[in-house]
């Protein structure tokens, strides 16, 4: 019987978030809704979190348990996340396009908010296929085709003209490639072995709406009061933690709705599931 990891299936991942990316808090809301949308899964050990970052985000929905490795390109980020205590079979510098594991070494190998910023995903996925075994699930959390749509800069442009340059403008400031459909997510998956299970929008459009709104009051990409003043380098002062708290008592109550608003047909996000049903 192949164990699974658990989920913190009760958690309320909207107020842990908030207290985590208290500095950004349109990234708390929008992980706090894709934290709720991996609850629904069951993952298969050991489990490679590809593109882990500094694991704040997986320790929320995982806690600290054994079974999950971690990789990553970015070095700074490295460092934190080995000192997590999240990642107990070890973290890693690793390109998604030679990854140093051997084959069929994941019961599942997940993604959160990563396959987008990479400009060729179709030469990334044989690589997390490969140290996939059989039977194993594939989990990718991505923008989706309805991404561009939902942004409330695109709804309230005047013309066609203004929405795809407000739209351009934002695949550049977050460094998106890519926003697949679920068929196109279906064709990817299986040239590389892998059978597609499920493909399910999260976020519903009004939280999308509400995210690009929040996104230009913090200032998020740009030089701004808050992002001054929310700076590492400013973290001696002592100021920084009347802000988190500020964040979280003004903002908890005036996000909860759009956490908890379901996307059904539509949303700005997608749950790509699947599981790897031969090798190429």
């Amino acid at each position: 019987m192949t164990s699974c990891l658990r989920v913190n299936r009760g958690a309320d991942f909207l107020a842990e978030l908030l207290r985590r990316y208290w500095f950004a808090p349109p990234v708390a809301l929008w992980r706090a809704i894709e934290a709720r949308a991996l609850c629904s899964l069951d993952f298969p050990a050991p489990m490679l979190d590809f593109g882990c970052g500094d694991g704040l985000f997986t320790e929320a929905v995982f806690g600290k348990q054994a079974g999950i490795y971690g990789c990553d390109i970015a070095p700074r980020e490295l460092p934190v996340a080995r000192d997590s205590g999240v990642y107990w079979l070890g973290v890693q510098f690793a390109d998604g396009h030679h990854l140093p594991y051997r084959d069929s070494a994941f019961g599942t190998v997940y993604s959160n908010s990563v396959i987008e910023h990479i400009p060729d995903p179709e030469r990334v996925l044989p690589e997390l296929s490969r140290v996939l075994r059989l039977g194993g699930l594939l989990v990718l959390t991505v923008p989706s085709d309805r991404f561009r749509a939902l942004l409330d800069g695109v709804q309230r442009a005047r013309t066609k003209a203004e929405a795809q340059a407000y739209a351009r403008r934002a695949d550049a400031l977050f460094a998106h490639y890519h926003y697949h459909t679920a068929d196109e997510w279906r064709v990817l998956l299986a040239g590389v072995g892998v059978r597609l299970i499920e493909a399910r929008y999260y976020v519903a459009p009004e939280a999308v709406a509400q995210w690009d709104r929040m996104n230009r009051a913090f200032g998020i990409g740009q030089r701004s009061l808050f992002n001054v003043l929310a700076s590492p380098r400013l973290r001696k002062l002592g100021h920084q933690r009347l802000m988190a708290r500020w964040v979280y008592q003004v903002w908890l109550p005036r996000l909860r709705p759009y956490y908890e608003a379901q996307a059904r047909d539509d949303g700005g996000g997608m749950l790509v599931v699947g599981r790897k049903e031969w090798s190429n």
